[in-house]
């Protein structure tokens, strides 16, 4: 019978990249509550609309990447395409912009976009993403942004550069868009056709194409910030010099809008020069949306937020991983009775730090092949826990790296001599 495989564009996602999963996720944890950032879970799947309304119906998402389907009462459902829409959504629905302000939330889990598959680029990927709502630019905008290069630096990426672009307030980026499509409408025969409808819905999206002869005969193009009112210049100048004082190296780019349609004023993006990325290196996108959360039928409330995908950045985790062996903390236990290997396993994982891992033999095998599966395990340390130990109240404890045996005279003592050791940080890669 033939094999059933994924289908195109998903992955397993086996227990080697789990475990730098759970790495950004155990850092996303700890490091968005340490900003006082609370978790939101919402739906995978939502009314169509939500979407169309707020994505835009002139972006690539709509147009072209939705899993839409209607249900058993013929109701038209998508699944969630970003993170975006949704938390929004649930803001409105939940009297969250009734709260006191400003409101940070952060959310995880899978989004769905049919486009060609690549490097790091999934069909169904998992997102990480944070929304701040309740205060004007740009202060809210600078935490969101130091929070994103502070969560990416402690993961240990490198060669990192922020590009930043504002879009302005809805009257100067109205302003620009009459220049821009006066311009557009002299070059409509030379340009693909997708910016041909672009020009059409939305002419803001075509700077966002990434055909080469495109992008090049918009270098060409008005700038937007030719177009900024005194409040928009005002908040960008404010933004960049936050940055400045934040010391976070920054990029201007008049083309980067993102794919969009809720943003204003500051949007960014956070690339890497790693080629295995291909064209698409971005690792973290967002910026404000002060219209949205009205759009969406709540009270009129300025927002900020962006969101990275998890497989690119796990796979830039794994290309940035020292090849020097990275330091463990895996106990395989030695024992020849397995209820009391049992016992102490489910002692030792109770009392040690989560750090560590203990496994056993369940078939109380021969000491030779239990020494031989935990060297198949790659575990660090064997425990000796046999008769005349259990009897003496003491454990032999092996460390296969240096290939030395003591003995250790007391339970305590043994927790102590594994938690006193400064190098053992399992969870912490070296990049």
């Amino acid at each position: 019978m033939e094999k059933i495989k994924a289908a195109r564009g998903t992955k397993d996602i086996l227990a080697g990249d789990s475990k730098i999963f759970q790495l950004i996720e155990d850092t996303a944890i700890a490091h968005f509550s340490q900003a006082a950032f609370d978790e939101i879970r919402t739906p995978i799947f939502e009314h169509t609309q939500l979407f169309s309304r707020a994505v835009g119906e002139s972006s690539d998402i709509v147009n072209k990447e939705m899993y839409t389907f209607n249900d058993r009462s013929d109701r038209s459902i998508t699944l969630r395409p970003e993170g975006t829409a949704g938390v929004v959504r649930a803001y409105v629905e939940n009297a969250l912009d009734r709260s006191a302000k400003p409101q940070r939330l952060w959310y995880r889990g899978p989004m769905f976009r049919y486009e060609r598959p690549q490097t790091g680029r999934f069909r169904q990927f998992n997102q990480i993403g944070i929304e701040a709502f309740g205060l004007p630019a740009p202060y809210l905008d600078l935490e969101v942004i130091q929070l994103a290069y502070s969560f990416l630096k402690k993961l240990g990426l490198k060669d990192l550069t922020l590009y930043i672009n504002s879009l302005g307030n809805e009257a100067s980026r109205n302003q620009y868009q009459k220049d821009l499509l006066a311009f557009l409408e002299k070059h409509r025969d030379e340009v693909c056709e997708d910016c041909q409808r672009r020009i059409d819905q939305n002419p803001l999206r075509v700077l966002d194409c990434k055909v080469p002869e495109d992008q090049e005969l918009y270098k060409n193009a008005p700038l937007i910030k030719d177009s900024f009112d005194e409040e928009s210049l005002r908040v960008w100048e404010q933004v960049k010099d936050g940055l400045e004082a934040l010391e976070i190296n920054y990029v201007e780019d008049s083309n980067l809008v993102r794919g969009l349609d809720y943003y204003s004023h500051c949007v960014f993006e956070f690339k890497t020069e790693d080629k295995g990325l291909g064209q698409q290196s971005t690792v973290l996108a967002g910026g404000r949306y002060d219209k949205l959360v009205d759009q969406l039928g709540g009270s009129e409330t300025p927002a900020v937020g962006w969101a990275l995908g998890m497989e690119r950045l796990a796979y830039l985790i794994e290309q940035n991983l020292s090849h020097e062996k990275t330091e463990k903390n895996h106990i395989y236990i030695i024992c020849d009775d397995t209820i009391e290997a049992l016992k102490l396993s489910s002692k030792l994982r109770l009392d040690l730090p989560s750090n560590f891992t203990v496994e056993f033999d369940f078939d109380s095998a021969k000491i030779g092949k239990q020494i031989n599966k935990a060297l198949k395990r790659t575990a660090d340390y064997a425990l000796f826990y046999l008769g005349d130990e259990r009897e003496s109240g003491t454990f032999k404890l092996k460390d296969f790296a240096l290939e030395v045996e003591e003995i250790i005279g007391s339970y305590d003592e043994l927790l102590t001599k594994f938690t006193s050791q400064a190098n053992m940080t399992k969870g912490t890669l070296n990049v």
